[in-house]
């Protein structure tokens, strides 16, 4: 709901129903309406007024709001900043002070002079070239970011050839101008507000969101991910109708986190955004940054479970910045999804290879550990040919780490037994006919019998070799008396 002036506090009225230009007022930074209703707006500038006035009263009483104590991020998060603070703030809260006292490189102005060295030559030449075709690009509806009597284009390309130089030729990328153009506007087109801006433009690209603006975009891609899989949590009903379009929400979220939703928002909530960043920057800024656009997307839901059809739907995404004309309910969103825990499901965790993934190991035996895995390989059987068998004695080998399931047979080895030459069961031996011809014959004995004479032919011994090598049949000599055994048989 939009407050009236009449609603409104005396002190209050003036700001809300004030004539004049209301896109020249500090709480726009000269930002136009875009074409929003007035109410909206005048919903926007009561709510900077009431902000203007509870900042004023916290810090009557000689607060040191530099430190971010504990009741300072109280009211940071619940309210935001106001008044002129925010500059200050902003610059010491970033680390910028910090990072501009510890550099070595002759400062803000000693970039200046090197990027205007190379301006016709070396390897940043191509980035000073996408700079210039972005100039015009940035805030093209902001009269100071006009062409060409536009005060604010000169500072810009300053500040983001000086980031170049820094950074060689990946230096500059697509985005950084929107946030060191809003950085402008809220510190000034000086000399002051131009160096705060490049400083507070570094500690944001660096230590703020690393990997948001490096090649391959891996941190925001990370991160647009972790969006999607947490707006399926909060708004399950709603997610699973744009999953159901094909329209996941981290295709139209990609500027919201990496330009801190400079552009997507209107200018007011865009600060309050930057004022929760920055004040939680030495804890998770990323983290805070993800809660607001989760909060922005939360209050879109029952509209986008009303959508008619995939155009509605994709509106209720792009708008959903637009549509926050209250900032304290937004805010208060924000603060109840600081307290939501989201537990990191199956789906997010790196499933493991097969080849990784290890089976039962029955404990350790003598018998198996006699079992040596053999691969089906020449040179894994000759390794297993001459290993040796443990003893009962011994201590038994530790348990294979082969993952096959399977121990192949023992192959031999040197203290089993001597091979024997004839069946266990089985004698051999030559018996003479009554002419005095000898015949061969094999007569079943039990094991203990031995053999009574052995022939010259070796290889006949040997169950292995029953026939001759050759294959050549040996001639029988018939017998002519009737002299056999009741256990002989004639070959």
């Amino acid at each position: 709901m939009c407050p009236s002036p009449a609603s409104v506090p005396a002190r209050d009225a003036a700001l809300v129903s004030g004539g004049g230009d209301v896109s020249s007022s500090p709480w726009r930074l000269g930002f136009p309406d875009d074409e929003k209703s007035r109410d909206f707006w005048t919903s926007l500038r009561a709510s900077d007024a009431r902000l203007t006035r509870k900042w004023e009263n916290f810090t009557a009483s000689g607060r040191d709001v530099g430190r971010r104590g504990e009741l300072t991020r109280a009211f940071a998060r619940q309210n935001g900043l106001g008044g002129d603070g925010r500059r200050a703030l902003w610059v010491q809260w970033s680390g910028a002070r910090t990072k501009r006292a510890r550099d070595g490189d002759g400062g803000y102005g000693g970039r200046l002079e090197r990027s205007n060295e190379v301006e016709n030559g070396g390897d940043v030449r191509e980035c000073f070239e996408q700079i210039d075709l972005d100039l015009p690009r940035t805030f093209p509806e902001h009269e100071r970011f006009r062409e060409p009597n536009g005060d604010a284009l000169a500072p810009l390309r300053r500040i983001l050839r000086a980031f170049a130089m820094d950074k060689g030729a990946s230096g500059y990328v697509q985005g950084m101008n929107y946030l060191a153009g809003f950085f402008l506007m809220v510190y000034g087109v000086d000399a002051a507000g131009e160096e705060d801006a490049y400083w507070t433009l570094r500690c944001v690209v660096e230590d703020l969101f690393p990997g948001y603006f490096e090649p391959g975009l891996k941190a925001l891609r990370a991160d647009l991910d972790e969006l999607d899989r947490r707006y399926s949590i909060v708004s399950p009903e709603a997610h699973a109708k744009l999953e159901s379009m094909g329209l996941p929400v981290k295709y139209f979220t990609a500027r919201w986190l990496m330009c801190g939703l400079i552009g997507c928002a209107a200018t007011p909530t865009v600060l309050r955004v930057w004022d929760l960043v920055f004040v939680d920057s030495d804890k998770q800024p990323r983290e805070t940054l993800m809660r607001c656009s989760l909060a922005m997307l939360a209050l879109q839901a029952p509209f986008m479970c009303a959508a008619e059809d995939m155009n509605s739907c994709v509106a209720c995404i792009r708008e959903a910045g637009w549509m926050v004309d209250n900032i304290d309910a937004y805010l208060h969103r924000v603060s109840a999804l600081r307290e939501q825990t989201f537990p990191i499901t199956s789906r997010n965790r790196t499933a493991a290879t097969p080849s990784r993934k290890r089976r039962y190991e029955p404990p350790p035996t003598p018998a198996r550990a006699a079992m040596t895995p053999v691969g089906n390989t020449i040179y894994a059987s000759l390794v297993s040919f001459f290993s040796p068998t443990p003893s009962k004695q011994s201590v038994p080998a530790p348990a294979s780490t082969r993952t096959t399931g399977m121990a192949p047979k023992r192959l031999w080895s040197f203290e089993d037994k001597p091979l024997r030459k004839t069946p266990p069961t089985s004698g051999f031996r030559r018996i003479d006919d009554e002419n005095g011809a000898e015949t061969d014959e094999i007569e079943m004995s039990t094991p203990k019998r031995k053999r009574v004479k052995e022939s010259s032919n070796a290889y006949a011994t040997s169950p292995l070799f029953a026939k001759s090598p050759l294959g050549v049949k040996k001639k029988r000599t018939p017998m002519k008396s009737p002299r056999k055994s009741p256990l002989s048989v004639r070959l």
